[in-house]
């Protein structure tokens, strides 16, 4: 989002472009403004560039509305000037609106018209309204997980020890299966990272700064736990290039010349435990 302070009036990249600005701005301004009532998601609804009334829908976490606030003013505020294009802010909270939507759908249907996602904070809003906007963070098949240096997995008595060790941390990267052997020990899959809320493949030069990679590169065991338990060693990393990956898998985001750095991966036990 740009800072329109100084906003020259003049159309930039066309008139819907440059109401995607303004409503940005209003959008970015709203963002800190409540420290109790954090911004979730702005939704550009019905929209029309070339109206002179815009139409933005903001919900917020935390706030204990039981209804939709209206209030309508210029888009043009940060410069004094009070005339048009104007905005029609429609304001309330997360759960109200989650309870719209399951209540009342036909309230909320109009929000849903023809809108654009203009900010979202996926970590302040639930599957539902992720879901009525079609706010997509991560692909489908996504797992994600967490390093295990070969020291922590030989001092290691159980699964269970490892994920609440990290549970509770960021996840290291997420992974994307693309193929798996019928017995479920070995795999292999695509590496993906979280940039800007969104599950991304990382590119074979994104990967070389990790610690897992470089460790695994100089001869010393790495081992990835997933989210329910799964632990593996990594084998061994490679570089595929495939201009179907993106399509096939329904990756958010093509890597610089269809190359993917794919982690081949046994499934494996903790010393400790028994074997079957």
């Amino acid at each position: 989002m740009g800072n329109l302070a100084q906003f020259d009036l003049k159309p930039r990249g066309g008139e819907e472009a440059r109401t995607r600005a303004l409503l940005e701005d209003l959008a970015e301004y709203h963002i800190g403004i409540y420290p109790q009532n954090r911004l979730a998601l702005a939704i550009w609804f019905e929209k029309s560039a070339v109206r002179q009334e815009q139409n933005l829908l903001e919900l917020f976490s935390g706030l204990p509305t039981e209804g939709i606030t209206d209030s309508r003013f210029s888009l043009l505020w940060k410069t004094g000037v009070e005339g048009p294009p104007f905005v029609n802010l429609r304001a309330t909270s997360v759960d109200y609106f989650s309870t719209l939507l399951r209540s009342h759908p036909g309230e909320v249907a109009r929000y849903r018209h023809n809108c654009e996602v203009l900010y979202f904070d996926k970590n302040l809003l639930n599957p539902e309204v992720l879901g009525a906007f079609r706010v997509i963070t991560e692909p489908a098949g996504l797992i994600k997980g967490w390093y295990i240096s070969e020291d922590e997995y030989s001092k290691s008595k159980n699964i269970q020890g490892l994920l609440s060790l990290h549970g509770h941390s960021r996840h290291n990267f997420g992974l994307i299966k693309t193929e798996e052997s019928s017995d479920f020990e070995n795999c292999r899959g695509i590496l993906h990272v979280e940039e800007s809320q969104n599950w991304v493949p990382l590119s074979p030069e994104g990967l070389q700064p990790y610690t897992f990679y470089n460790d695994q590169q100089n001869g010393r065991r790495v081992y990835f736990v997933f989210e329910g338990g799964s632990l593996y060693q990594v084998l061994k990393f490679e570089v595929k290039t495939d201009q179907e990956y993106a399509d096939r898998f329904r990756l958010l985001r093509k890597t610089p010349n269809d190359r993917y750095p794919e982690v081949y991966l046994r499934a494996v036990r903790l010393p400790a435990q028994p074997t079957a």
